[in-house]
């Protein structure tokens, strides 16, 4: 701060202090002066006569009378110049204080800003996920899409004239049996639960990956599919039910790529709960086996937010 309390308190000490020092050696003056005037009164008396050395005292007196009035003007000058100085201390003072009420009041609305900015990037590293996971699958997709139309177009040329299916097996009964229901493709399935999670639509998305594991609970993408139904959940701020699908990505698919994102939402849905204890164990736990992970960095990030102290990293992500 330019001027602070004690720096003016200061000030003031050493001004007033001048002005003290200041009156003492006029008052010294003036005694001199008063002593000297008796002097040359007693010598100026009948019986003396004005030596040359009584005209060089009545010289010296009034230079020293001169004297005497520059200290005045000094004096006087100081008290001004002390004057002004102060009401200077006193301004930037005021200054300071203002200045300080600023920024206390820039620091809260920063920090409030903050711990918004935290909730709502939260939120959206999930669906930053997904929407990248859609990006890479939509390639997959359209890579496949060249092959499925080439199975129905061959399809098509094996169907007879009157456009009924020739039965390969003239032995086999033809119209009795019912045909079994069709197995949904497994890319539709998960490109559509995908879909209705990055539109908001969080109960079509539930259903869609409910349907992926049921027929397809072992793939490589079931891990996933567990893991966004819990997501389904946490946007919709059921996090009870959050927590209980988190549990079954990490025991059921404990090989799953999802495995470190899941236990960071369940340590968060655990802490929307008020399950302190069990939430920042999780988080800790997560640390511990994934420190090099960006799921690792996020669990620190809300660690400190929260106060507790964290250990860094001790592996680079990508170890």
């Amino acid at each position: 701060m330019p001027v602070d309390r004690q720096g003016r308190k200061r000030l003031d000490c050493a001004w007033m202090k001048t002005v003290s020092q200041g009156e003492n050696t006029l008052r010294k003056q003036r005694i001199v002066g008063l002593l000297a005037g008796l002097v040359l009164l007693a010598m100026t008396q009948p019986g003396y006569g004005v030596s040359k050395e009584t005209l060089q005292m009545m010289q010296q007196l009034n230079d020293m009378q001169q004297s005497i009035k520059d200290l005045q003007n000094q004096v006087n000058d100081v008290k001004t110049q002390g004057a002004v100085l102060k009401d200077l201390i006193q301004h930037a003072s005021d200054n300071v204080n203002g200045m300080t009420n600023t920024i206390n009041e820039l620091r809260s609305t920063m920090q409030q800003n903050l711990a918004s900015t935290n909730a709502k990037f939260d939120s959206l590293t999930s669906q930053v996920q997904a929407l990248s996971e859609s990006l890479d699958e939509a390639k997959t997709r359209l890579g496949k899409l060249g092959d499925q139309m080439t199975q129905t177009q061959n399809i098509l040329q094996t169907l007879p004239p009157n456009g009924q299916p020739q039965n390969p097996n003239p032995g086999a009964p033809t119209g009795d049996a019912k045909p079994s229901a069709p197995v949904p493709d497994a890319n539709s399935l998960y490109n559509s639960g995908m879909s209705y999670y990055s539109g908001g639509q969080w109960a079509l998305a539930i259903q869609a990956f409910q349907d992926y594991l049921k027929y397809y609970g072992d793939s490589d993408r079931a891990s996933s599919a567990q893991f966004y139904i819990g997501e389904c959940y946490y946007s919709q701020e059921k996090f009870t039910q959050a927590v209980d699908e988190y549990n079954k990505c990490i025991e059921r698919y404990p090989a799953g790529n999802k495995l470190p994102a899941a236990q960071l939402k369940k340590g968060y849905a655990l802490l929307e709960t008020d399950q302190k204890t069990a939430g920042l164990r999780e988080l800790r736990s997560l640390i511990q086996r994934y420190p090099g992970s960006h799921e690792a960095d996020l669990a620190r990030q809300k660690l400190r937010k929260l106060g507790v102290v964290t250990t860094p990293a001790t592996h680079s992500r990508g170890e």
